[in-house]
């Protein structure tokens, strides 16, 4: 059974950049990461000191907040419409709380899988992103459905990954594949977000591997094969990657201008009642003229669509999360949430894993004495 767990955490994660279906419905990956939870929930109910920690305790209130929410505007509007965004964050709960397991029965042999996996997803990804700049694609999707889905998900695996070390990446050539495909993903998608991101990322990895001679000698050696990756790909396509970048570049002043109206920040100044208790995310003719597209920030959309409590109890999140963490892994999870300022980036399961991740490795205020506390030699069977 625990083989079997492995293996869909394993498949799941390693698909999970490949997107076959529309946005906004189920890919290939949540099949298989939900067979995962499955399997870790069956695993956990002989388990007879599970104990529920209060990270899992603020994200499964969050979750009960989302979905009584829910349930108050279907009673009200008479349609289930509201009840389709509910299913993102009760699915990623689900898998986030079979993560929680899997790493605190199988520690170091877990983390290795997950290192792996993300890797492989990122090169996945990586790979789409060459075929389409040899094309001359100006702003390239990876195997994703859109550019900023490649921009968040490259940007939240290379954290992630970041994180599995301690932010002093080792020689394993998977990862730094995985690293610099993550790279390539941010700057071929020209999110000025995600660069923003990344760039706060590069400032935790720079403060993490400052303090010690051996871990800035590295850094120096990593930096020239990351950014050697990226100018390759950029000869490799003709000088593409750059002229993506420029004209994004050109755009971004424009781009400051309009994002209260078209991140439709707007929505919350004109029905601020809202952000007491929350309007939900559906029926959004009840806001014209300022219904359109759903509020393009993780921020502002949980505060108008589940109310200050439901804001309080996602921060609460943040903080418990980071609480005990040091300095660059409070850039690094930085780097993901700049992002979600201008966009929704609460859907994605990367993020959340990311989450489970930082958790479960700093929750004792150190990697070296949270893994202290890890099995081992338990086998997979």
């Amino acid at each position: 059974m625990n083989l079997i767990g492995a293996l869909l955490l394993f498949v799941g994660l390693s698909l999970s950049s490949l997107y076959l279906f529309p946005s906004g419905g189920p890919q290939l990956t949540d099949f298989v990461l939900i067979g995962f939870a499955g399997v870790m929930l069956l695993m956990s109910l002989g388990d007879k000191h599970l104990k529920v920690s209060p990270f899992a305790m603020c994200w499964g209130l969050m979750v009960l907040w989302v979905v009584m929410v829910c349930l108050s505007w279907t009673l009200v509007m008479e349609t289930t419409e509201f009840f389709k965004p509910a299913q993102f964050f009760l699915f990623n709960f689900l898998i986030g709380m079979g993560l929680l397991r899997f790493l605190s029965v199988y520690g170091e042999r877990a983390i290795g899988l997950i290192r792996n996996s993300v890797s492989i997803a990122l090169l996945v990804a990586g790979g789409h992103v060459l075929v389409q700049l040899a094309l001359g694609i100006n702003r390239t999707t990876g195997s994703f459905n859109n550019p900023n889905q490649l921009a968040y998900f490259s940007l939240c695996g290379v954290v992630l990954l970041l994180m599995l070390d301690d932010f002093h990446p080792k020689m394993r050539p998977l990862a730094l594949a995985g690293l610099a495909s993550g790279v390539l993903g941010i700057l071929s998608a020209s999110s000025l977000a995600a660069m923003g991101g990344g760039a706060m990322v590069g400032v935790g990895w720079a403060i993490a591997n400052a303090k010690q001679v051996k871990y800035f000698a590295r850094l120096l050696l990593l930096v020239p094969l990351l950014l050697g990756g990226v100018v390759l790909a950029n000869i490799s396509t003709e000088g593409q990657v750059l002229r993506n970048l420029e004209a994004r570049m050109d755009r971004a002043p424009s781009k400051i201008d309009s994002v209260y109206e078209e991140r439709k920040f707007d929505r919350l100044t004109n029905f601020p009642a809202y952000a007491i208790l929350g309007a939900g995310e559906a029926e959004r003719q009840r806001f014209a003229p300022y219904d359109g597209a759903e509020i393009h920030s993780s921020f502002i959309n949980m505060l108008f669509a589940y109310g200050l409590p439901g804001l309080l109890l996602f921060l609460s999140i943040i903080a418990t999360v980071l609480r005990r963490a040091p300095l660059y892994i409070w850039a690094g999870v930085a780097g993901p949430l700049i992002y979600s300022t201008t966009h929704n980036g609460l859907r994605a399961t990367l993020f959340w894993v990311l989450l489970v991740i930082c958790w479960h490795l700093y929750r004792e205020g150190s990697i070296a004495a949270s893994r202290q506390n890890l099995v081992f030699d338990r086998p997979l069977q």
